[in-house]
């Protein structure tokens, strides 16, 4: 989970080749870490997230020591990437929101101006029965996935902020701003002024996941890290986060993926 806020050293990422018995990796320093961690995702490899002012020289040792959990989680992000690859890459015939109890049935309405070349970008509209219509020039693709997902983040937006009201004032919590993005990486963060970040493909989770991630970064607004007072309060909370963060780490095979291919075209 994205708890963490820095910068990455060399710009977003700086890849390090240490020899033929360790991986390549990207260092992260994080004003916010008190200590080294290591973070395996799909999209990014093996980062390590290290705090101010550490000795980059002990990472290598840091890595062989971890050579086990690094081995399990690459098995995790190589079956995830296997997964992308394999799924043909097109546009939904239907969008299932777990967090909500919600699907809906999509679908997708030529736009004669956006086929004669007017500049109009495609639209996705709700209507009743559950049903989503995408309207623009369904040859461009990419346009209409577009849409769906500026439809996701709208959804996000009128959905988990209330959750996150809700449920941080069930539990005693307050907290900050709060904004809803469409990442690759990151669930949710909180940042040291108690805002908070949340992704909308929380939308594509089981409720009592989406729970558990909004309840980690509520109990960053007290404790700004992951020390062991840190787990003791989510805890509190949550007693049953040890079961909810496994949960959390196979979620991503629940977000569909045209969110992350581009689509070449409507599935026929």
């Amino acid at each position: 989970m994205g708890s963490h806020r820095g910068s990455k050293t060399g710009g977003r990422d700086e890849f390090c080749s240490v020899g033929d018995c360790l991986p390549s990796y990207a260092v992260r320093i994080s004003v916010r870490a008190r200590r080294a961690r290591l973070v395996m995702s799909a999209a990014g490899g093996l980062e390590i997230v290290v705090p101010q002012g550490f000795d980059t020289a002990r990472i290598p040792k840091l890595i062989h020591d971890r050579r086990d959990w690094i081995a399990r989680a690459a098995q995790r992000v190589e079956k995830e990437r296997r997964r992308l690859r394999e799924e043909p890459p097109r546009l939904p015939d239907r969008i299932v929101l777990s967090a909500l109890g919600e699907t809906w049935e999509v679908q997708y309405r030529s736009n004669e101006a956006c086929s004669a070349g007017a500049v109009r970008r495609a639209v996705a509209r709700e209507s009743a029965g559950g049903r989503l219509t995408v309207t623009g020039d369904l040859g461009d693709a990419q346009a209409c996935k577009e849409a769906l997902c500026r439809w996701l983040r709208r959804k996000a937006r009128e959905s988990l902020g209330l959750w996150l009201a809700e449920i941080s004032g069930r539990h005693g919590f307050e907290y900050g701003r709060v904004t809803v993005r469409l990442q690759r990486s990151r669930w949710a963060s909180c940042s040291p002024r108690k805002a908070i970040s949340l992704n909308a493909r929380l939308l594509f989770l089981a409720p009592e996941i989406v729970d558990h991630v909004l309840l980690h970064e509520l109990c960053h607004t007290v404790e700004m890290n992951h020390s062991p007072r840190f787990w003791i309060l989510l805890e509190s909370h949550d007693p049953e986060y040890r079961a909810h963060r496994r949960l959390l780490r196979a979620a991503g095979t629940s977000v569909p993926t045209w969110l992350d291919h581009g689509p070449s075209g409507r599935q026929v």
